[in-house]
């Protein structure tokens, strides 16, 4: 009779990513004026707006995953799902910070630590689906390719934090360096598994 709903979950989940990304396009303001020095502000920002949308986009797509097969989640899973989402919500803020502090050690902190908190909580959440799923005995190659990335993304998040403190400039490029570093670790790894029969 009484039970925590699936549907509720994704559907909280997928209304929370929808207003994370569309919340960061509203800090681009529209310049009153056309000069180099404003169209380079307005550039700046549009660039930190698509690393941002980039990044929350790869948190939907491991969250959309990730609870696919759960079919009654645990209240456990519950509140690491909300202190996950309350975290991505912190995505926005983080953003306007670092476009108004480019440069500045105390910007590049706080966006690379809202990521490192993201990051930290999905990989909770990815050993509670796992642990409800039968353990890692269970997970699928493809599973284990994900668990994987999850791990990766923390280790790598946890280097955002130290560019942060020693090179706050640099961390918008460390931080496309690790998207596409993560998108060429999935690729290498299904090419080895095809290779391998898994």
């Amino acid at each position: 009779m009484f039970q925590n709903s699936h549907s509720r979950l994704v559907a909280i989940s997928d209304g929370v990513f929808a207003v994370v990304l569309t919340l960061m396009v509203l800090d681009i303001d529209v310049p009153e004026r056309i000069t180099w020095a404003t169209m380079s502000a307005t550039g700046w920002k549009v660039l930190l707006y698509m690393i941002s949308f980039g990044v929350v986009a790869q948190y939907w797509i491991y969250h959309q995953e990730l609870f696919h097969a759960i079919k009654e989640p645990t209240i456990q899973l519950l509140v690491y799902n909300f202190i996950y989402l309350g975290f991505i919500c912190l995505t926005p803020f983080a953003t306007s910070f670092l476009s108004d502090h480019p440069r500045e050690q105390a910007g590049a902190l706080m966006f690379a630590g809202v990521i490192f908190l993201v990051d930290a909580v999905q990989f909770i959440l990815f050993r509670l689906v796992i642990r409800a799923g039968g353990g890692r005995a269970q997970l699928t190659p493809h599973d284990q390719e994900e668990y994987r990335g999850a791990a990766t993304m923390l280790i790598i998040s946890g280097v955002y934090i130290v560019i942060g403190l020693i090179l706050p400039q640099w961390l918008l490029l460390v931080i496309v360096l690790g998207l596409f570093g993560r998108t060429v670790q999935t690729h290498l790894w299904r090419r080895w598994a095809a290779r391998h029969g898994q």
